[in-house]
């Protein structure tokens, strides 16, 4: 195949890219390059537990084929929960006991002084859990409050000393942590996987602070 000839077929690909897309005005190169690879068949990438269970012949009847939209779903739970197991290990030695308080201690220190409704909206929680975090961050004496001078009504969270002692303790073990949690990926890999996520949870963040939905299907992508 000549440079023309390649030219050629990466046009075609381009407009079957294009064609497959619901906004024609928001096409991008990492779309296009991901649309080069070859087609996934969900069965080939279910769960490595879930994909060796063979179903009894009388369960078969009832089987529902698999969808790459569950198949992602699945792997993205899967996932949270072995970092979750790898966290016990990284938290072991640190007065901070779980992945949720130390995102509530990260988010903190990042904007300083918080209120406690942006900071348990930040970490995507109901209120009554997020309220239960946040006490048992100030019973640990790593977070305080404090009363908000431009709201009455809402008090402002800090990070103390104690807080900011803890957190930088655990940041090496959170490093390696993250390293485990990427596993063989490659740094473009890494870089890509980055993209995705990054637009899942910008549509996701989006749906969870709609508050006019109703139905499951009101949060359901517009295409």
């Amino acid at each position: 195949m000549n440079s023309l000839e390649l030219v050629k077929v990466l046009i075609e690909k381009l407009e079957q890219y294009e064609g497959g897309e619901a906004d024609k005005d928001n096409l991008s190169l990492e779309g296009y390059i991901q649309s080069l690879g070859p087609a996934i068949q969900p069965e080939a990438y279910k769960n490595s537990l879930v994909g060796t269970y063979e179903k009894p012949e009388a369960e078969r009847s009832f089987h529902i084929e698999n969808n790459i939209e569950r198949v992602i779903s699945q792997h993205v739970l899967f996932l949270y929960r072995y970092i979750k197991f790898y966290s016990k290990i990284a938290f072991s030695e640190s007065r901070i006991k779980t992945l949720e308080e130390f995102s509530f201690l990260i988010t903190v220190m990042q904007h300083q002084r918080i209120s406690k409704t942006d900071l348990i909206k930040r970490n995507v929680f109901e209120k009554s859990s997020g309220i239960e975090i946040i006490n048992r961050l100030i019973k640990a004496k790593m977070l305080m409050q404090q009363d908000n001078p431009e709201d009455q009504r809402s008090q402002l969270i800090l990070l103390t000393d104690t807080g900011k002692f803890e957190l930088f303790g655990i940041f090496g073990k959170m490093n390696t942590l993250g390293k485990i949690a990427t596993g063989e990926l490659t740094q473009r890999e890494k870089e890509q996987l980055t993209i995705l996520l990054k637009k899942l949870d910008t549509f996701h963040f989006d749906n969870y602070t709609n508050k006019t939905f109703q139905t499951l299907e009101d949060y359901l992508p517009q295409q």
